[in-house]
């Protein structure tokens, strides 16, 4: 009877997560939910009387792929866009107008009028509304990435379409997923971000805590600048006979002169220094190193 060997599973590390806080992007997605949620509600439901909800958001690590993507501009980063054509061309009913009777009678079967035009070649006017949609979500995303920097942004990125192109996934990039569906046309699907590497870095280094961003700063001083030590000063020594020092009383004075002093940091004597006297307080000055 043969014994099946111990296995030991392991979860692999992506380079790309290490010494980052990616466990706060979920978060920032949550948010990002929400800015497209009321986008949904106030610029389609609202409008044209339709049922678009969000049923779920995840953010990873973008995997390769052969996707169409519309790409857009922004500063010095890209934002690429991509939705599953069921949906933009449900949208696409809406907002012209040609929400057949038998989708806006019922639900119990209103997905084949609009599954004959899946396969039917894409129209300009698809492709408008697809280019138009996706700039408007790419701002929403762009805004968003600014509202979380500590540091007031002086001018909003401006976001510019950029082109359409297959394009696979570059270091750094992470991918956005939404999934959407709506009722009354019977569709869901999903709807893409993927974000470069350059606004990653942005949105990452905002949500650093306030430690790490601080160890990441350069220090604005040289380290001797920085460092500090306590100076003592000892003004004067005096010798006398143990018998006049026996004899003294309240109010006996014991003539002395101020001459230099010496400075030290802790035991160590390292300056003289002459006494001087300013607005009733002893200064130091002349330091002199000791040879």
């Amino acid at each position: 009877m043969s014994r099946q060997p111990n296995v030991r599973t392991h979860t692999v590390i992506d380079p790309r997560t290490m010494g980052r806080p990616v466990h706060l992007l979920g978060s920032f997605a949550h948010q990002l939910r929400d800015d497209f949620a009321d986008f949904l509600r106030a610029r389609i439901n609202r409008r044209y009387k339709a049922s678009f909800q969000i049923d779920a958001i995840s953010f990873v690590a973008a995997p390769a792929d052969s996707q169409r993507w519309l790409s857009y501009a922004a500063d010095d980063g890209r934002i690429h866009f991509a939705i599953e054509r069921p949906l933009l061309l449900c949208l696409l009913r809406y907002r012209y107008g040609s929400v057949m009777p038998e989708i806006t009678a019922t639900t119990d079967s209103p997905a084949a009028p609009l599954a004959a035009t899946i396969d039917e070649p894409e129209t300009a006017t698809e492709e408008r509304l697809g280019t138009m949609l996706g700039q408007q979500l790419v701002e929403l995303a762009v805004r968003r990435i600014e509202s979380v920097q500590r540091a007031p942004v002086e001018a909003p990125a401006a976001v510019t379409f950029a082109e359409a192109s297959l394009q696979g996934a570059n270091d750094g990039e992470w991918l956005l997923r939404l999934t959407l569906s709506e009722t009354r046309c019977n569709v869901s699907g999903e709807l893409l971000l993927k974000i470069s590497a350059v606004w990653m870095n942005r949105l990452l280094q905002a949500l650093a805590p306030n430690r790490e961003r601080q160890r990441q700063r350069p220090a604005t001083k040289p380290f001797p600048a920085r460092l500090q030590l306590t100076l003592q000063a000892r003004l004067l020594e005096k010798e006398v006979p143990l018998a006049t020092l026996l004899d003294l009383r309240l109010g006996d004075v014991l003539p002395i002169s101020v001459g230099d002093a010496d400075v030290l940091i802790g035991d160590s004597r390292l300056f003289t220094a002459s006494v001087a006297e300013h607005h009733g307080k002893l200064c130091l000055t002349s330091l002199a190193d000791v040879d």
